[in-house]
């Protein structure tokens, strides 16, 4: 038996050799990306031409598709399905599908050949932020007031969905928790019964909040410590340089959180920091506060983390313009009088902040002389009464001259 599995050795491994080449020709001549007459695919479905102000509501089916033909140079991964949603609008609607397929193959058969879709329109919502705490501090401290920045988001979404949402969530875990603690979670959405919303393909979302996160402060106290916030007012010395005008101060954040005992908080509802010195400022400058160089009652502190500066904005100082052609009334006139001689427009000179002056026009002042209780003549060297935009004020007190006569 050994004898014979050893006749013709070499050919029988030569020939062994030559159908495992072969195999792997006709394997490589064929590719799971080509396409081969008549057969049956499953391609996904994609929409086109959705409005922009609309989402689509409902889970996207596979299509299977019957193809004849042949394309050697077709690739499998360029044929899909699609429907059309020009002119689409809200609900559920019947729409065709459509297959994206290679020059050179015939679609034989579609399932399905349409599909009904429901469409709902986007709406944009302002929605506070609640901070839902999970776990529970060390043992020892307790839990004080969240504080939330921003404190609420603008949530995008359909409204079917958004019109039903009265807040966002950001999750914020405590456990074990012996100091402060500050995160910056993503908002979540979450329905009236605490459940996650999704939507009909729960890999992509359906709602957007912008910001999409916010920053969590927890104040961790040890028992019997109480924690409250408080107002920052600035003290400021020195002017600003010549030219300048300080356009605000304030402090940022403008409240803060401290802890201490009840009675140490009892009647603490605002701190002044500073002074800070304005001396010369030619622009904007923000003045980092230490909280270990700011004075607090006795038994009071500032709670780990906290972060004090204060922002001074400066602007360019008043200018002055001249502004041309201003018209003048002569108002409150007598029934049994007329004007004889009106009044041309004026040149008047004005001085207010840039931003203001510089966008100034003629229509937006107002001149006029009052003829109250006056009688027929000429009234020369007559002083003008004005009215100015907010933040502008008149230079130059124009006068000018006109005459009343009798009626005909």
């Amino acid at each position: 038996m050994i004898d014979v599995l050893r006749r013709n050795l070499g050919v029988k491994l030569l020939s062994f050799l030559v159908a495992i080449l072969f195999w792997l020709f006709v394997m490589n001549q064929g590719s799971a990306d080509k396409i081969i007459s008549d057969q049956t695919l499953t391609v996904p479905l994609v929409v086109t031409n959705l409005p922009q102000n609309m989402v689509v509501m409902s889970q996207l089916p596979l299509i299977s598709v019957r193809f004849q033909g042949i394309n050697p140079s077709a690739n499998i991964k360029d044929i899909y399905a699609q429907v059309d949603l020009s002119g689409a609008t809200a609900g559920e609607h019947s729409y065709s599908v459509i297959i994206n397929a290679p020059v050179g193959t015939t679609v034989v058969d579609r399932q399905p050949a349409s599909i009904k879709l429901t469409l709902d329109n986007v709406q944009e919502k302002i929605l506070p932020v609640r901070v839902a705490m999970s776990g529970n501090p060390a043992d020892g401290f307790q839990v004080g007031t969240p504080i939330v920045k921003p404190s609420a988001v603008n949530v995008r979404g359909p409204s079917s969905v958004v019109s039903n949402l009265d807040k966002v969530t950001a999750e914020v875990s405590i456990a074990g928790a012996n100091d402060t603690v500050e995160v910056s979670p993503a908002v979540s959405f979450r329905d009236k019964a605490g459940k996650p919303i999704l939507g009909p393909n729960p890999s992509v979302d359906i709602l957007s909040a912008y910001p999409s996160s916010v920053d969590v402060i927890v104040p961790i106290t040890a028992k019997g410590m109480s924690t409250k916030m408080i107002s920052l007012k600035v003290k400021t010395t020195g002017t600003v340089a010549q030219g300048k005008v300080l356009k605000s101060v304030i402090a940022s954040p403008t409240s803060v959180q401290v802890s201490g005992s009840a009675q140490a908080l009892k009647g603490f509802d605002s701190l002044t920091i500073g002074p800070v010195d304005l001396s010369g400022l030619t622009e904007d400058k923000t003045f980092q506060i230490p909280p270990d160089q700011v004075t607090l009652p006795s038994g009071v502190s500032f709670l780990n983390g906290t972060t004090i500066s204060v922002i001074a904005q400066i602007g360019a100082g008043p200018i002055q313009k001249t502004i041309t052609g201003v018209p003048v009334d002569i108002r409150n006139v007598g029934k049994d009088l007329q004007v004889d001689q009106g009044i041309s427009p004026v040149d008047v000179v004005v001085e207010g902040l840039p931003d203001v002056v510089n966008n100034l026009t003629p229509t937006q002042i107002q001149l006029w002389v009052d003829a109250s209780g006056q009688a027929e003549g000429s009234y020369p060297n007559t002083q003008l009464l004005w009215q100015l935009p907010p933040g502008v004020t008149m230079i130059t007190t124009p006068q000018v001259t006109y005459s009343l006569k009798a009626k005909a």
